[in-house]
């Protein structure tokens, strides 16, 4: 059993760590293509020409949703991932080590680092697994009041992560290369800081209510739906967000950060749900081994221990 949960812990940080960076990477490319077609002069909202561009975006969440699903395993790979997400977080802030790293790769795999889309996503990833982690040694269903907490919880922290996110990219990393001023804005790192903590705080919580993601994921899914096939409808209203804010929330949602996100929520959720349902199946089969054998009682201090049957 030892030997058999650390190959699975092994196996999924491997999966985690060569899947997730290239789903970020193709996300980038396909997103970098879409944005700049739906924001140049005279886009007629016609996705023809963007189908392989979209098809990279789809295979990108596709890989995410693999990791995602290697928390039935393990929690190991998607803590890792969060893990990393220091790099994207110190980039954010520092813009002129961004500048450093965009110009080390191609342009389009650095374009998802501006907008914020690894600062979206890996944090997310993270907390699942503490998430799956923390359920598969406590999987007892939670009381009416805390499961409530969770499903209203969770949406409005998981709304306020996205809002802080956003503006702090915007004031920060984007704001540094549209003006080519590289100093760091402390309220804008002030802002990214707490837009992660609340990301984090928001998956955290869903643990006392295992549907509370699936309004946020359908909320993402929806949203990003409508920039891409009523446009004309979803634009206008993107564009009375607060400034910055209206910058970044549609770009992110053109680089499939938001379908990445949303689908890895509804697929988080089954995740969820079978690792739970193992979990108190697994503790049910201890506390029935556990019980006492009659007229042997266990040790004390040593329950599920009996002595010897007496000899004779």
């Amino acid at each position: 059993m030892h030997r058999s949960s650390m190959l699975a812990r092994l196996v999924s940080i491997v999966i985690a760590l060569v899947l997730t960076p290239t789903a970020l990477i193709l996300l980038s490319i396909g997103g970098t293509a879409v944005s700049r077609a739906f924001f140049s002069f005279g886009f007629e909202r016609d996705l023809t020409p963007l189908i392989g561009p979209l098809l990279l975006q789809m295979l990108g969440v596709i890989l995410i949703l693999a990791v995602i699903a290697t928390g039935l395993w393990s929690s190991a790979g998607l803590i890792a991932i969060g893990i990393l997400s220091v790099l994207p977080l110190a980039f954010a802030i520092f813009p002129g080590v961004l500048w450093t790293v965009y110009g080390a790769f191609p342009r389009e795999w650095g374009d998802g680092l501006i907008y914020g889309i690894p600062l979206s996503v890996l944090p997310v990833l993270g907390a699942m697994g503490l998430v799956l982690a923390l359920v598969r040694r406590d999987p007892r269903p939670r009381s009416g009041a805390l499961g409530a907490i969770g499903l209203v919880g969770s949406p409005v922290l998981l709304a306020g992560a996205a809002w802080l996110t956003a503006w702090g990219v915007a004031e920060g990393s984007l704001l540094a290369f549209q003006r080519f001023q590289f100093d760091l804005r402390p309220d804008a790192a002030l802002a990214m800081l707490g837009g992660l903590v609340l990301a984090v705080a928001g998956i955290v919580v869903a643990r006392w209510s295992p549907y509370a993601l699936l309004l946020p994921g359908i909320a993402l899914l929806v949203g990003s739906a409508l920039l891409l096939f009523a446009s004309d409808a979803a634009f206008p209203v993107l564009v009375q967000l607060p400034r910055g804010v209206n910058m970044v929330v549609p770009t992110m949602l053109l680089y499939g950060g938001g379908a990445a996100v949303g689908l890895g929520f509804l697929a988080f959720t089954a995740v969820l749900l079978r690792v739970r349902a193992r979990a108190r199946t697994a503790r049910t089969g201890q506390d029935a081994v556990a019980q006492p054998v009659p007229g042997y009682p266990a040790a004390p201090g040593h329950p599920g221990q009996y002595p010897p049957p007496p000899v004779g």
